[in-house]
């Protein structure tokens, strides 16, 4: 009785949590592009999220060729403030490595890494 009344509450916490929508914002923190993977890390997280389009949108193309102006290598960290959607926690990507996804809607400042990124700001 007691397994059925835990699968229960494990399928309502499930379906309630797929039913969340995203959270839109304003982020910054370090962007990083290698083979074949894009991954976005928040200033003062220790989270990696993964880097989507949304829907139809070309978005990260258009990172990426502004990504490999800037970077010298690959996987070398830039400096990226962005507006999109953030999902909820969970395993996403490649092998569920990510905690997030990140649908970029705008990029608002692209730039090499500096000791100046990530200070909170008057």
């Amino acid at each position: 009785m007691h397994c059925i009344i835990a699968l229960t509450g494990l399928i309502v916490a499930t379906l309630a949590a797929v039913g969340r929508a995203l959270e839109s914002g304003t982020w910054e923190g370090y962007i990083t592009f290698g083979r074949g993977s894009s991954s976005f890390s928040p200033c003062k997280s220790r989270e990696t999220w993964w880097v989507k389009d949304k829907g139809y949108s070309r978005m990260t193309d258009s990172l990426h060729t502004q990504y490999t102006e800037i970077a010298e290598k690959p996987y070398e960290q830039v400096y990226l403030r962005l507006r999109g959607e953030v999902s909820r926690k969970g395993q996403y990507g490649p092998l569920g490595s990510y905690q997030r996804v990140v649908y970029i809607e705008e990029i608002l400042d692209m730039h090499s890494k500096t000791e100046d990124d990530c200070i909170e700001r008057d």
